[in-house]
Formats: structure tokens, C-alpha cells, sequence
């Protein structure tokens, strides 16, 4: 356009002679006409790119327009769902509704019953807290006894250990005293708490008799002093005899009697100390109905002919306490 506007000016101007204030006027007008030439060509530049932006906002208009009938879509079907869920709470509620006074009227006459159960079970539990409350007492005090029990259980195994230790001091001295003896048909053991010296007959009496001989008052001698040393001591002569009926003449009958008789003859030999006290000794005579092994030899015969002296340590404080654990 501005090459025209120059090609017009210069044809007039070879064409024509005009004024100098011609020439000026014109020239003005071309340079204004130049001037808004450049601003419109500047407005035009800026009028392209708003309808850039413009076009490029539309796009996006349309996109946005597209979602939001997608948006539009899905939301009118969770609207229709909506509708639905509320017209299926609507009759439930109106079902609710009409069935509220029913179970009102459950409600009264279960919370009743269960008022009534809570009660029953209110007065149960205080009965069984009551019934704890006495057994624990009663626990209570079954604690103290075996306490005290268990007490009197130490002291007696404190006794019982004491009594071992007496039993094996007497075995000891009794085995000290009487080794000359020993294997020569006498022996001392321990059983069940007691001390047992046993001595064969063939080393007491002669046969079928029930007189000590000599021999014998020797080692009844050397025990007797013995147990004049031990005074807390409780003695028990028991005589034995074999299964062989004895069939005397005189006085002595049978087994039974010739069973006591050597006892009481040990016992009057222990007795020729004066230190042994006859309240401590005892006479037994159990016949042949205790033997050591079967009467079936010669040998085991001789084995129950025999007469045993049976030490015992004083039990009074051990009786004492067996008696208060009864």
C-alpha cells in the first residue's frame, strides 16, 4: 500500500505542477497516512494473535465442553441412582415406620426380662462372693495349719535325722563292744530305725535248753555294760526258734514257751549289771512264726534259732510330734 500511495504522489507530481503549499499539504498527508499505515499494521499483528489465543481457547472450550458431557452423563445416572436408593429408603423407612410401635412394645418387654436376668444374676454373684469370701477365709486359715504343719513336718524330719544319726552311733558301739564276737554267731545291724543284735542259740544255750552257758554270759556281759553306758535306751529280748515241735517233759511245752523262756534267761544275764534298769527291758518269745530264712535245712534252722536284742532310742519327742501332725 505504501508503494502506491509513493507511484500515485509521483505521477501527480510529473503530471502536474502544483504549489510548494500543495506539495506540503500532501506530503503531510502522506506521512499521517504512513503513520496509520504502521499503527494499523501494529494493530493487526496484535488483532492475530488474540484470535491465536482466541482459536487456541476454543479448543480447549470445546475439550472442557466435552467432559463436562461426559461429567453431565455420569452424573445424571448417579442422580437416577440416587432417586432410586431414596425411594428404596423411603419405603423401608415407611416400613420402619409402621413396625416402630411393635417393636417399641419388644423392646419394653425384653429390656424388662433382661432387668429381671441382670437381677437374678446380681443376687447369684453376691451369693458366690459371699461363698469366696468363706472360702478364702477358710483358705486362710488351712494356709496357717499347713504352715504349722509343715513346720512340725521339719522339726519332725530334724528329729528323724537325729534318731539315724543315735541309731548309727548305738550300731557303732554296740559293733565296737561286741567285734570279738562278731561272725562267731553274732551280729548287729540296723532296721527300721532300731539296732538288732542277734545271737545264735548255738552260742547262748545248749540244745533244747534255756540256760545261758558261759561262754555266752561273757558277750552278754560286755553288752550289758554297754547299754548300763546308754540309759535313754529301750530294750527288747525276743527269742525264735525253729519249725521243730519241742516236746518236753517239764514245765516248757512247745516252742511258744521255750521261745520266752530263752529270752528271760538273756534278759536276767544283762540284768546281772546293776546299771542296766529292768523297767527298760522287755521279754518277747515269737515261737518259730518269725523266721530269717525257710526251715528247710539243718543250716537254715540254725539260722532262726536265735534270740535278738532289740535297741531302741528313746522316741518320746519323735511319738510327740507324730502325734500333733495326727
Amino acid at each position: 500500500m505504501k508503494s502506491i500511495y509513493a507511484g500515485l504522489l509521483a505521477s501527480f507530481l510529473l503530471t502536474s505542477c502544483v504549489s510548494s503549499k500543495v506539495h506540503n499539504e500532501l506530503k503531510k498527508n502522506y506521512d499521517e497516512l504512513l503513520q496509520n499505515h504502521d499503527q494499523l499494521n501494529g494493530k493487526y499483528g496484535d488483532a492475530s494473535k488474540k484470535l491465536t489465543q482466541c482459536e487456541e481457547d476454543f479448543t480447549d472450550c470445546q475439550e472442557r465442553a466435552k467432559k463436562l458431557q461426559s461429567d453431565t452423563s455420569r452424573l445424571g445416572f448417579e442422580v437416577r441412582k440416587m432417586k432410586r436408593n431414596y425411594s428404596d429408603l423411603n419405603r423401608s423407612y415407611e416400613f420402619l415406620l409402621e413396625n416402630n410401635n411393635a417393636l417399641l412394645s419388644n423392646s419394653a418387654r425384653e429390656n424388662k426380662a433382661m432387668l429381671e436376668r441382670l437381677q437374678e444374676l446380681d443376687f447369684r454373684l453376691q451369693d458366690k462372693q459371699d461363698s469366696l469370701d468363706s472360702e478364702r477365709a477358710a483358705l486362710v486359715e488351712l494356709n496357717t495349719q499347713l504352715e504349722q504343719r509343715s513346720k512340725r513336718v521339719r522339726e519332725l524330719e530334724k528329729i528323724i535325722s537325729k534318731q539315724d544319726s543315735v541309731v548309727r552311733f548305738i550300731k557303732n558301739t554296740m559293733s565296737n563292744a561286741l567285734r570279738a564276737y562278731e561272725g562267731k554267731g553274732l551280729t548287729v545291724e540296723s532296721r527300721n530305725g532300731k539296732v538288732y543284735i542277734s545271737l545264735e542259740n548255738s552260742l547262748l544255750f545248749p540244745s533244747a535248753s534255756w540256760t545261758v552257758n558261759d561262754k555266752a554270759k561273757a558277750a552278754l556281759g560286755v553288752l550289758a555294760q554297754a547299754l548300763a553306758d546308754n540309759k535313754e535306751l529301750q530294750i527288747t529280748v525276743e527269742g525264735h526258734t525253729d519249725n521243730d515241735a519241742f516236746n518236753g517233759k517239764t514245765m516248757i511245752k512247745d516252742n511258744w514257751d521255750l521261745s520266752v523262756m530263752r529270752s528271760t534267761a538273756v534278759i536276767k544275764a544283762l540284768l546281772e549289771n546293776k546299771g542296766v534298769d529292768p523297767k527298760r527291758i522287755v521279754a518277747s518269745g515269737r515261737s518259730e512264726y518269725l523266721p530269717l530264712v525257710k526251715n528247710d535245712s539243718d543250716a537254715n534252722k540254725a539260722v532262726n534259732r536265735r534270740t535278738e536284742v532289740i535297741i531302741t532310742p528313746d522316741l518320746s519327742e519323735l511319738n510327740r510330734l507324730m502325734e500333733q501332725l495326727d
